[in-house]
């Protein structure tokens, strides 16, 4: 395990709640073979081992405080996980969002392994824990589940109230700080650990339900899953950000700024990575423009709103130029019927 890679964005949580207790940057990455300006690429990537080091760092400086994983898996929020953050808050159900962990699992290259027991009418998430050093497992479950409370609060649009939690390491002295920060009192020792939200929970329609969105966040988790996590291709992610919002794609500002970048150094590894900003425009449009016209049966006028077009005919100018051929020529090439 620990020759696997994954985003630095976890590390990045971590040190905002290591500093919140007085843990200084420097501190935090000791021994890690990290630096400062790591934290602030979002395309930079860990080892497994890395982040082992980071974890056992913070736990050392809070000397071991009971329930810090609950404390930091609080922070995250479904956009922390990318593509796949934007998979789940377009499911049409919980149940449906936390089935898609396992199935896209290689895109963020969790430290534990998290399974869905299909079988059961409530909704069962299981963490598989071998890997994991012994002494990190408390935090690093804990971290998971407590992600996994918030990103479900973010889905559900209130505060997400488990059913059961179990956790297979040994009760800790302060059992009432898990329940308050859960909502339960979690079951110890347990043969593994399991977080359980009602069938009431798991299978309401969502708010944010999109199947079009959803589509489209798929698309871009099996491109994930192509590129690799080993890359950190920052042409990937601008594409990530630009496919979630294509009836107004951010501005190259707005890009800096969510990639915590200036526009001049985001223009230039962009130009590095032989991309650039108008084109991966194009691309995304191009590419979210063909699916609807081979797979969905929505208007042309439909289209185009949907990729921020005032007017068909600018949709249908661009589609030109970007495939040599009218939309209305590409869906009859394709769907004859």
């Amino acid at each position: 395990m620990s020759n696997q890679q994954r985003s630095i964005s976890g590390a990045v949580i971590m040190s905002r709640v290591g500093l919140e207790r007085g843990l200084s940057i420097v501190d935090f990455l000791a021994g890690s073979r990290l630096e400062p300006g790591d934290l602030a690429n979002p395309t930079a990537i860990i080892s497994f081992e890395q982040e082992f080091r980071l974890i056992r760092n913070l736990l050392a400086y809070c000397g071991g405080a009971t329930g810090l994983g609950l404390e930091v898996g609080s922070r995250y929020r479904f956009t922390s996980l990318a593509a796949l953050g934007f998979a789940l808050v377009s499911s049409p159900t919980l149940r449906d969002a936390f089935s898609l962990i396992p199935h896209y699992s290689e895109l963020n290259a969790s430290l534990v392994r998290v399974a869905v027991d299909a079988r059961a009418t409530d909704l069962r998430i299981e963490c598989e824990e071998s890997g994991i050093p012994l002494e990190l497992r408390p935090f690093i479950v804990e971290r998971c589940f407590a992600a996994g409370l918030r990103i479900a609060g973010d889905l559900l649009g209130r505060t997400a109230m488990p059913q059961a939690i179990a956790f297979s390491f040994a009760e800790p002295a302060d059992v009432a700080l898990y329940q308050r920060l859960t909502g339960v009192r979690p079951q110890f020792n347990a043969p593994k650990s399991t977080l359980v939200f009602s069938q009431a929970d798991a299978d309401v329609l969502l708010a944010l339900a999109d199947p079009l969105a959803l589509h489209i966040a798929h698309d871009q988790c099996r491109r994930g899953l192509q590129v690799g996590p080993k890359t950190g291709e920052l042409t990937a992610r601008v594409r990530e950000l630009l496919a979630a919002q294509p009836a107004a794609m951010p501005s190259m500002g707005q890009l800096a700024d969510s990639l915590c970048l200036s526009v001049r150094t985001l223009r230039r590894r962009l130009r590095e990575e032989g991309t650039a900003y108008l084109g991966l425009c194009d691309e995304v449009r191009e590419a979210i423009a063909e699916r609807l016209l081979t797979g969905s049966r929505l208007q042309i006028e439909q289209i185009a709103e949907t990729l921020g077009y005032s007017e068909s005919a600018s949709f249908i100018h661009a589609f030109k130029r970007w495939t040599g051929e009218s939309p209305h020529a590409f869906r009859r090439a394709r769907r004859p019927d």
